[in-house]
């Protein structure tokens, strides 16, 4: 009968094999090789049931040293088909008769974690490791597998000292495992173990940040270069390859266009966006899976879309297909790269355009995936290389707010004073936070914390985190950084939309090098000021993104020790921190012209992007533009230029004049961003026309912001390559930015193009004036650096005033009037000029390209009858001397800069001994910067 039966399995006739099979079985002479053969060609044709009936009958009537092997596949065959209590009786049996076979625990285990019996299941793969002989020929690879299963399911149950001393046994055992390296990162991260990169053996820290995933590395470094490559790597390792496109390449033709979201349930910040889609423009879908909750938030969402599609049982191939089958025109990824996220979906492409927004701060490294939602800060174009998708800038901001978060009433009800005692904060300090998730938390960050801690006494810090380890972790770290741990306090879990939770603090710290995120925006939400350190990643602009959307740019800090000294001085000045505090109440309460607080105009925004994408008016990478939008936009392909309007004033009429002059510029490719810094609605009533006829102005909001913050908010939000200043009231000549361009496009070695503003009178006439040179005039920047330094700043005020000048993005850097990475300012115009003409030449134009009424407002111009202001400029002019004097390139001849100093040192002696009472009445004498600047001054002049 063995003969017949290894016939009929080598002649392929399985039906014949199994009628066999199951007459030697029922005898008891069936050799159990052939059983597993049998039993697995049953299964592999779809009939579990037979194989599953022909291993009961084999175990009924044989009885061998091998029978605990036979009890194992019977369980595996009955998890497989469902049968989990059967399952379970088959691995316990399999045991009983075999207690050493490992095998059978891994499977039991895997069982009770099926089960949702998590403790369960380590106890039995704790249980498997006691018992197994290291010594065993097949130790190593099913300890492996072992403590890799503790490692995830201890994880899951926040159990993180167990998950992370497993997976570096692991390890330990075979260093060469990248998947269980991420995984281990991302524990020590969760943990704030720090280092978290720390050696294991054969692993050194450069080869575990080569393993680390995409998400952990957000938090690991902050070169966008790095976190490319991460993405990369975690796509090559994930991501199906060569996956045909499901969708129409072509586009659809729907009356309305359809909306697909691929929306984890947890995704709480789009909860309001559904609702308000313009059913006349778009069809919304959503994409579901995870658990659901039931939770408020979560019913709005669904309630809020047209078809709300569950896809949590349904694998990336078919979750694909059935999008593909209601033919989406647009399909956005809420989830990136992000644990719990499906980019396999998107791979095989089951729309025409795919967008990431969100989930993910940072390029997916996804080829199907075309667009990137964005804003000019959190993406600015000198980082656009670092991103596989095309940026796709909204005009505001890139996040959106649901509106319907608890009421500044509901949260005003709960005692501040109660709040802070249920939370155990001190009640009379001054109580810092960051309800960032632990993994966001960084050694450098955090050290700035401890610093800050120390320069202000009476503070708390008050952190999020759901594990005990990291709680000791940052107490001992506390410690080692001289500050008691005691004052460090603790909640649970984040308060994700817990407004009230925020009342009882009084400054939220934000993260680096990935910043806080929801965390940052709950906190500006409940009223409660943020501060930000801005990084060189989208994960560490997200911060500022916020800030500015918010109206609050003055919170965005450029390094460590900005950071730091602002939060000090905050903590320091209450008065400051409450005008804060009300502007953040006034903003939110108004809604209207703060891009954080207007879901219905980031929606419309929204929309109109969907719409240019949907007809094919936004040029793709490598792609072409349709006919009739490059007829519309013929110069597109020229640089892009920024108008900057700091419009601080309330005359409606002069920003309307400035702004027809700027949309009416010759040169063909050009954005205007208006930053309105008055407390009214009247500047916005007037630009509202204008802004629903011309897609290249943009207005913003951020209400008692002084002229300077002002400009550096509108330069933030820009996206030129090239940026001009129009001061309000300012009219520019048609051809102004066509006339400056061409010396850029011309001379390369061109750092700096300026003209004269022409003054006129309130009717228009000229007034008397003179262009610096009489006429069109190339210098060399040296030497044009070295005539502003020399000369009276007042009188050279002109020639660097910012609406004067075209300059180059890149040369601005963080804010005007920055010069070898200090910002000043009183003389910013120069510090700006001095900057762009390091190593290069400076063009002035004679003929008046802009005109403009003889209100002196000009930051470099002589501050009157304030000593203060006067001795704070005289410093600044000594800082910007010697700053200059060590480029080697401006003031070279040494007699020169010995003259220039010389004076300055004596127009400076000469203000201190003749307002030395004044000065010494008034309050904020900078001594120790004073100290510092006479001793390297006369130190210069003295020197050979």
């Amino acid at each position: 009968m063995s003969a017949q039966l290894n016939a009929a399995i080598a002649a392929g006739n399985i039906a014949e094999a199994a009628t066999l099979a199951f007459a030697q079985a029922g005898l008891g002479v069936l050799p159990i090789t052939e059983l597993i053969g049998i039993a697995g060609l049953l299964a592999a044709q779809g009939r579990p049931e037979q194989a599953i009936a022909l291993y009961q009958l084999w175990i009924k009537h044989c009885d061998t040293p091998l029978l605990h092997a036979a009890w194992y596949n019977l369980a595996v065959l009955q998890m497989q088909g469902g049968e989990q209590r059967a399952a379970e009786r088959s691995y316990r049996r399999a045991l009983e008769i075999q207690p050493h076979f490992t095998e059978a625990y891994l499977g039991l285990g895997a069982l009770m974690e099926r089960r949702r019996s998590p403790d369960e299941a380590l106890d039995t793969w704790h249980e498997a490791l006691d018992l197994l002989d290291p010594a065993a020929a097949n130790a190593g690879p099913l300890q492996i597998q072992l403590f890799n299963n503790i490692g995830r399911v201890a994880d899951g149950q926040r159990r993180y000292p167990e998950a992370e001393e497993a997976l570096t046994r692991s390890l330990q055992l075979d260093p060469r495992q990248p998947l269980v390296v991420a995984h281990w990162i991302r524990l020590r991260q969760r943990q704030c173990a720090w280092p978290v990169l720390a050696a294991l053996p054969g692993l050194d820290e450069e080869q575990l940040l080569a393993a680390a995933s995409a998400p952990t590395t957000l938090a690991a470094s902050d070169d966008p270069a790095q976190q490319l490559a991460a993405a990369r790597r975690h796509v090559a390792a994930h991501a199906p390859r060569g996956a045909a496109a499901l969708s129409d390449q072509a586009g659809y033709t729907h009356r309305k266009l359809r909306i697909g979201y691929l929306a984890p349930d947890a995704c709480l910040q789009t909860a309001e966006l559904y609702a308000l889609h313009d059913r006349k423009l778009v069809e919304v879908y959503g994409f579901c899976w995870n658990e659901e909750d039931h939770a408020p938030a979560r019913l709005r969402m669904v309630q809020g879309m047209d078809h709300h599609l569950r896809i949590d049982g349904v694998g990336d191939l078919q979750a694909a297909q059935l999008i593909r089958a209601h033919e989406i025109d647009i399909l956005v990824d809420l989830c990136g790269l992000a644990v719990g996220g499906r980019p396999g979906i998107l791979t095989h492409r089951p729309a025409p355009v795919q967008i990431a927004w969100l989930g993910y701060p940072g390029t997916t490294a996804l080829d199907c995936i075309d667009y990137v939602l964005a804003d000019a800060w959190v993406l600015p174009p000198a980082l656009a290389p670092y991103f596989t998708e095309q940026p796709l800038y909204l005009p505001d901001t890139l996040h959106i707010s649901d509106r319907q978060r608890p009421k500044q009433a509901a949260m005003r009800a709960k005692a501040r004073a109660r709040t802070r005692a249920a939370s155990g904060l001190p009640a009379d300090a001054f109580v810092f936070c960051c309800f960032a998730d632990s993994h966001h938390l960084a050694p450098q960050q955090f050290a700035a914390w401890m610093r800050i801690l120390q320069r202000v006494p009476d503070s708390v810090l008050w952190l999020a985190t759901d594990s005990e380890q990291a709680r000791d972790n940052l107490r001992v770290a506390a410690l080692h950084h001289g500050v008691s741990s005691e004052r460090l306090c603790f909640v649970a879990q984040p308060p994700a939309h817990d407004m009230a939770c925020h009342q009882a603090a009084d400054l939220f710290l934000d993260t680096l090098p990935f910043n806080a995120g929801d965390a940052a925006s709950d906190a500006l939400w409940a009223g409660l000021p943020v501060l930000t350190c801005s990084g060189r990643s989208y994960a560490g602009r997200t911060g500022g993104s916020l800030l500015h959307a918010a109206g609050l740019p003055e919170l965005v800090t450029e390094d460590l020790r900005d950071y730091e000294d602002t939060a000090v001085r905050l903590a320091q000045a209450q008065a400051e921190l409450a005008a804060l505090r009300r502007r953040l109440a006034d903003s939110r309460r108004r809604g209207g012209g703060n891009a954080l607080f207007d879901t219905p105009r980031f929606v419309r925004n929204l929309e109109q992007l969907y719409q240019r994408v949907a007809r094919g008016t936004l040029k793709r990478r490598g792609g072409k533009q349709s006919d009739a939008e490059s007829a519309r936009h013929a110069d597109a392909s020229l640089p892009l230029v920024s108008i900057l309007v700091a419009a601080g004033d309330a005359d409606a009429d002069a920003l309307e004049r400035t702004l027809r002059s700027a949309l009416a510029q010759d040169w063909g490719h050009t954005e205007i961003i208006v930053g309105d810094s008055t407390g009214g609605d009247t500047l916005r009533a007037r630009v509202a026309p204008l802004l629903a006829r011309h897609p290249q102005l943009r207005y913003h909001r951020a209400p008692g912001l002084a002229p300077a913050a002002s400009l550096d908010h509108c330069l933030a939000l820009s996206l030129g390559e090239y940026i001009a200043v129009a001061p309000q009231g300012d009219v520019l000549h048609p051809e102004k930015l066509a006339r400056m361009m061409q010396f850029y496009q011309s001379y390369p070695n061109v750092g700096l193009v300026g003209s004269w503003r022409q003054p006129r009178d309130d009717s228009g006439a000229a007034l008397p004036g003179a262009p610096v040179f009489s006429a069109d005039t190339v210098v060399d920047g040296a030497s044009l650096g070295t005539l502003l330094l020399s000369s009276d700043h007042h009188a050279t005020a002109t020639l660097c005033d910012a609406g004067a000048l075209l300059l180059r993005r890149s040369i601005i850097g963080a804010g005007f009037g920055h010069f070898q990475g200090r910002q000043y300012r009183y003389l910013s115009g120069i510090a700006l000029a001095l900057s762009a003409l390091a190593g290069r030449d400076g063009v002035y134009l004679a003929e008046p390209l802009s005109s403009h009424r003889p209100i002196d407002v000009n930051a470099d111009a002589a501050p009157a009858n304030n000593d203060a202001d006067a001795l704070a400029c005289a410093l600044d002019g000594l800082h910007l001397l010697y700053a200059a004097h060590a480029q080697h390139g401006f003031l070279a001849d040494p007699a020169a800069f010995k003259q220039t100093l010389a004076a300055r040192l004596a127009a400076l002696n000469a203000l201190l001994t003749s307002r030395h009472a004044t000065l010494a009445a008034g309050a904020g004498v900078p001594l120790t910067d004073l100290h510092e600047v006479l001793r390297q001054g006369y130190q210069l002049l003295l020197s050979e």
